[in-house]
């Protein structure tokens, strides 16, 4: 487990070339838990040994089981805890006789409870982990997702990296961002939950990715403040170096108490917070959703050259909409310019058809027409992006038709042309869907879309904030 010339402090714990479990389940149902690891850890294809800690069943899910974790004859770097919490102090001087050198405690039960006994146990496991070297991750936490190492938290997670760093105080939202962010191409270089930080806390990951090469976005959701002065440094850091949005919760005096019961944390002021993020140059968003967003915003948009928008697609009442969405987000759609009208009418058909910003033809319906549309809009000087908005389902260009996903595929790959060509980020807007059949085609075009580097966002609203905020940051380090 030896970090690579030059890594960050922490990078040994990313890079695990062997792990053990402690507390699977001998029922080959169970997928939570110890048997969740398992499962996750074998679909992602973790490339060393996995060993299971089980008193009585000699194997589990086709993995040899061992009585105890001094059983085992070989090395191990790295285990995970799903033990109950009276176990874990006998589980770490399992670890410290084995010398391993981190311990994930997926386990709860500690302070997060309000139980002072049950504070007083994780505050003896920390100061003895400490003393023999360990790091302890957690507890009552995912842990990691690591796909440069092949380490899942959960299924589903995918083997492709990227340059997206999520450092979560909760498990489940760390969980819920890579599955909402996958599908829209957002590719992870580490995801973290830490749960209630009794060792490792916010700041030491956020230290971390501020100098992890493969880390180029940082997103983060915090429930509370842990070590205030360290973490504000850690988010200055990071800030002064890299994109960084943070998702705060304890926004409400509900939210607050919901905070500590979950992770025993205190949610803090948020004017202070707020105050930070803006000296830091750091994004602070209102929802999961947002942050999802601007990840990724920042993988496939990158920057803006400025606030001028052509919104493109079906529906007048749409383009409506989209119009009042944006100018809300600070975002302007210019009239066009006598030369991109002059284009357009060239190309468009007189009935159904709208040629102002926004822009409504059902000239897009056909293939030819559907570039000839788009780049006259894309290239015009004073245009510095293109919003492509279409829906799934209502008639139209999104009718089932025969050769429906080449057709898709076409569109995707003249968007990505046009993007290209006119050197201006094209953004795909896709309405929510309300079949079956639509749904699919919603997501096969959303795939389609971001393979071929477009940034794809379910509806114009969101990609209006988002795209705001982008520019919000690039003032804040102009």
């Amino acid at each position: 487990m030896t970090a690579p010339a030059h890594a960050p402090e922490l990078d040994y714990i990313f890079h695990p070339r062997s792990i053990a479990i402690a507390g699977v389940s001998a029922k080959e149902s169970t997928v939570f838990g110890g048997g969740g690891f398992v499962s996750a850890l074998q679909e992602i294809g973790f490339r060393g040994p996995i060993y299971l800690i089980h008193p009585t069943a000699p194997a589990i899910r086709g993995i040899k089981c061992y009585p105890s974790l001094r059983d085992i004859p070989d090395t191990v770097d790295y285990v995970i805890s799903s033990v109950n919490a009276r176990f874990v102090p006998g589980l770490l001087e399992d670890c410290i006789a084995k010398g391993v050198r981190v311990l994930h405690l997926f386990t709860a039960g500690f302070t997060e409870t309000g139980d002072a006994e049950r504070a007083k146990m994780e505050q003896a496991v920390v100061a003895r982990a400490r003393e023999a070297g360990i790091r302890l991750i957690g507890p009552n936490c995912m842990g990691l997702y690591v796909p440069e190492s092949r380490l899942a938290m959960m299924n589903g997670q995918v083997p492709e990296e990227g340059p997206v760093g999520l450092v979560s105080q909760s498990g489940m939202n760390a969980g819920e961002f890579v599955r909402y962010a996958i599908p829209r191409g957002v590719r992870c270089s580490k995801v973290i939950s830490f749960g209630n930080g009794a060792d490792l806390k916010a700041a030491d990951f956020l230290d971390y990715l501020a100098d992890d090469p493969k880390t180029e976005i940082v997103a983060a959701y915090l429930e509370g403040i842990q070590d205030g002065p360290r973490l504000a440094r850690a988010i200055r850091k990071v800030g002064a170096r890299k994109p960084l949005v943070i998702l705060k919760s304890g926004r409400t005096e509900a939210g607050s108490r919901a905070a500590n019961s979950h992770t025993a944390s205190l949610a803090g002021s948020l004017q202070v917070f707020d105050a930070l993020c803006r000296q830091a140059g750091a994004l602070r968003v209102e929802s999961l959703e947002e942050l999802v967003d601007m990840a990724v915003t920042f993988q496939f948009v990158k920057r803006l050259s400025g606030p001028n928008v052509v919104v493109v697609g079906g529906g007048g009442g749409a383009s409506v909409r989209a119009a009042d969405d944006l100018a809300a987000a600070g975002l302007n759609l210019p009239p066009l310019l006598p030369e991109t009208q002059e284009a357009l009418a060239k190309v468009t058909h007189e009935a159904g058809t709208s040629i102002r910003n926004p822009i409504d033809t059902t000239s897009l319906w056909e293939d030819q027409g559907f570039e000839a549309t788009l780049m006259p809009c894309a290239t015009a000087a004073n245009i510095d992006l293109l919003l492509y908005h279409t829906s799934f389902g209502g008639g139209g260009p999104g009718v089932r038709l025969v050769g429906m996903r080449d057709r898709l595929r076409r569109q995707a790959e003249t968007l990505a042309h046009i993007q290209q060509e006119s050197g201006k980020p094209v953004v795909v807007c896709i309405r929510p869907s309300t079949t079956a059949d639509a749904f699919e085609q919603a997501a096969d075009f959303q795939e389609l879309c971001w393979r071929a580097g477009l940034a794809t966002y379910p509806g114009i609203a969101r990609a209006g904030v988002a795209l705001g905020k982008l520019l919000q940051w690039q003032r804040m380090h102009e």
